[in-house]
């Protein structure tokens, strides 16, 4: 890998992609049970045990059309959760000669929109994230 490429990982979701850095994902699964909780809010999908803990699953596509429930950038406390995908999650090595901005309105937990290649693809705002994971009981 060249120095300038960064190691990132496409999640396919409904209609685009996340585009996270490899170094953030821990590990991919294919999909298990989950259990669901009451009172959970409509992006999480509920629990899944991985490694000894428990952690949510939660739908990026539904939490990104949600209004913020927490304020103030607390930290969620958890170091890890799950995302689900709408198809096998894949390694690409990217330059910034890939990447082109897309003009879109964003979603509150979006940060970026993007063109990679052919395909588009969001970053996601993990702050946003790790704030709504806050929230759980």
């Amino acid at each position: 890998m060249d120095s300038n490429e960064l190691a990132c990982v496409m999640i396919p979701l409904a209609d685009t992609h996340l585009l996270l850095p490899n170094i953030s994902i821990a590990e991919i699964l294919p999909w298990r049970r989950i259990r669901a909780l009451p009172d959970m809010p409509p992006w999480c999908l509920g629990m899944l045990g991985w490694r000894g803990e428990t952690l949510p699953v939660i739908q990026f596509e539904t939490l990104n059309g949600a209004s913020s429930g927490v304020g103030g950038g607390r930290a969620s406390g958890r170091a890890f959760y799950g995302l689900a995908a709408a198809g096998l999650p894949r390694i690409v090595h990217l330059t910034s000669d890939d990447l082109h901005n897309q003009s879109v309105k964003l979603g509150p937990a979006e940060v970026a929109a993007l063109r990679v290649g052919t395909e588009s693809a969001v970053v996601p705002n993990l702050t946003f994230v790790e704030e709504q994971l806050a929230s759980l009981p």
